[in-house]
C-alpha cells in the first residue's frame, strides 16, 4: 500500500509535468493563443494601472533593476504593514503589532520566498497581515522568480539573447498561472475541511470541562499559494503538520502535486523555448532519477524503525513514527519531505 501511494503520486507528476509546461510556453513566448481571450482583456487593464504603456524586451540591467526595484518596494509595504497590524482591519483576536526585527527577518524571508518563520502565525498575525501581507508575498515572490527563470531561459535560447519586459511577465505569471490554479486548490481545499473564514478565535468547552482556544482563519487560501509557489511558510506554527493546513491523506496529496507541479513542468517549458523537447527530457529525467533516490533512501531510512525504540518492548513494526502524523503514516511523510525539499518548499508535514 505504501508504494502505491508514492506510485500514484509520481504518475500524476508524470501526466501533468509535459502539458503543463507546454502551457507555461504559451504563457510566456509572447505568441498569439487562445488564452489571450481569457486572460487578455484582464491584463490590458492591469498594464493601465500600472502605466505600462510600452511592453518591450528589456535589457539585462533594465531587468534586473525593474525586479529589486519592485520587490523592495513590496518589503517596504509589508513592513509598514505588520508594524502597524494591531491598528488594521482584520484583527478580531486583538494581536499586537511585530517587534521591528522580527518584522525585518519576516518580510525579507516571504521576499526572497525563503519562508524562514520566527513567529507563530495564530498568535502573531492578525488576518489582515496573513492575507495582505504574507499570501500577498507568497504569490509576488513566487510570481518574480518565475519571471526571472523565463528570462534566463529566454537568454540562453534565442539568437538574439532578448529577455522580454519583466513586468509582463510578472502580471502574466499571476493572472495566467497562480491566481487561477490558487483559486481551483483553494476551492478543493476548503472542500475538504481546511478553514477559510474571518471568524475570531474559537472558544470551547472539552468533554472534560476544560476551556480550549480554536484558532482559525483564512487558511485555505494561504495554503493554496504556499505549496504552489514553493513557499514553504505555514498559517500555524506547526505548518502542514497541523490538520487545519492539511486535515488528511487526500489533502496531503493535493499539497504534494501543488508544490511539484510548476518545478516539474519547467524542463518542458525550456524544451518548447529551445525547440527541442528532448532536452526537456533530458532535464527531467535527471531530476527524477535523483528524487526517486532520495525518496527511497527517506522511506527505507524512516520504514526500517529505529533499533533503539525496540529495545524497550515499543512496536516499531510500522517504521519511525517520532514526529509524524499518523494520518499520514510513513509513505506520504516520506514522500512530502523528499518532494518539499527537492521543489525548495520549506513547508513541512511532521513535527
Amino acid at each position: 500500500m505504501d508504494v502505491l501511494q508514492m506510485v500514484v503520486v509520481i504518475g500524476i507528476i508524470m501526466l501533468i509535468a509535459k502539458p503543463l509546461g507546454h502551457y507555461l510556453y504559451l504563457v510566456f513566448s509572447n505568441e498569439p493563443n487562445r488564452t489571450d481571450k481569457l486572460f487578455g482583456r484582464i491584463e490590458t487593464v492591469i498594464y493601465s494601472l500600472i502605466g505600462l504603456k510600452n511592453r518591450q524586451g528589456m535589457s539585462w540591467k533594465r531587468y534586473a533593476l525593474s525586479f529589486i526595484t519592485l520587490n523592495f518596494i513590496l518589503v517596504a509595504i509589508s513592513y509598514v504593514l505588520l508594524r502597524l497590524q494591531s491598528g488594521l482591519p482584520l484583527n478580531p483576536n486583538g494581536i499586537g503589532g511585530m517587534e521591528p526585527t522580527l518584522v525585518l527577518n519576516t518580510v525579507i524571508s516571504f521576499m526572497t520566498n525563503t519562508n524562514l518563520q520566527h513567529y507563530s502565525g495564530e498568535t502573531g498575525l492578525t488576518y489582515f497581515a496573513q492575507m495582505a501581507v504574507i499570501t500577498m508575498m507568497m504569490f509576488t515572490s513566487a510570481a518574480t522568480g518565475f519571471s526571472v527563470a523565463v528570462a534566463f531561459v529566454r537568454g540562453i535560447t534565442s539568437k538574439g539573447g532578448a529577455l522580454g519586459n519583466f513586468f509582463e511577465d510578472f502580471v502574466k505569471a499571476h493572472t495566467r498561472i497562480f491566481f487561477p490554479l490558487a483559486i481551483v486548490i483553494t476551492l478543493l481545499l476548503v472542500a475538504l475541511q481546511v478553514p477559510q473564514t474571518l471568524s475570531p478565535t474559537l472558544t470551547v468547552t472539552t468533554l472534560t470541562g476544560a476551556v480550549q482556544h480554536i484558532a482559525i482563519g483564512p487558511v485555505a487560501s494561504l495554503e493554496s499559494i504556499k505549496h504552489l509557489g514553493t513557499n514553504g511558510g505555514g498559517f500555524f506554527g506547526a505548518n502542514s503538520a497541523h490538520p487545519f493546513e492539511n486535515p488528511g491523506p487526500l489533502t496531503n496529496v493535493i499539497e504534494i502535486l501543488s508544490m511539484w507541479a510548476l518545478p516539474a513542468a519547467l524542463p518542458f517549458m525550456y524544451g518548447r523555448f529551445a525547440k527541442s523537447s528532448k532536452q526537456g527530457w533530458v532535464i527531467f529525467s535527471a531530476m527524477m532519477a535523483l528524487f526517486l533516490i532520495f525518496l527511497t533512501i527517506s522511506y527505507t531510512a524512516e520504514k526500517s524503525g529505529n533499533p533503539l525504540i525496540a529495545t524497550l518492548g515499543i512496536d516499531a513494526s510500522q517504521g519511525s513514527m517520532e514526529g509524524k502524523e499518523v494520518r499520514f503514516g510513513i509513505a506520504q511523510s516520506a514522500l512530502f519531505t523528499t518532494v518539499t525539499t527537492a521543489a525548495k518548499a520549506s513547508a513541512s508535514s511532521i513535527c
